[in-house]
């Protein structure tokens, strides 16, 4: 990854004190996870495909705790 180049300026897409998703003028979505500094670089589809099985995982340990976010 050598020949990476840096991004445009970024929107804010959503951003709590966990992690922060922006996304840049060429469609690429940032999502930084705050605590590490990590951050994935991801098209919309896989946001998509990553926020489903988040939403799903969290649906269960929820199940298990006998609370509700979602």
């Amino acid at each position: 990854m050598s020949d990476r180049k840096a991004c445009g300026p970024h929107a804010v897409l959503g951003s709590n004190p966990s992690v922060r998703i922006t996304q840049c003028p060429c469609g690429t979505v940032h999502v930084t996870f705050v605590s590490n500094g990590v951050t994935l670089r991801i098209n919309e589809d896989s946001l998509r495909g990553i926020t489903h099985g988040l939403m799903a995982a969290l649906d269960k340990v929820e199940e298990r705790e006998g609370v509700r976010v979602n």
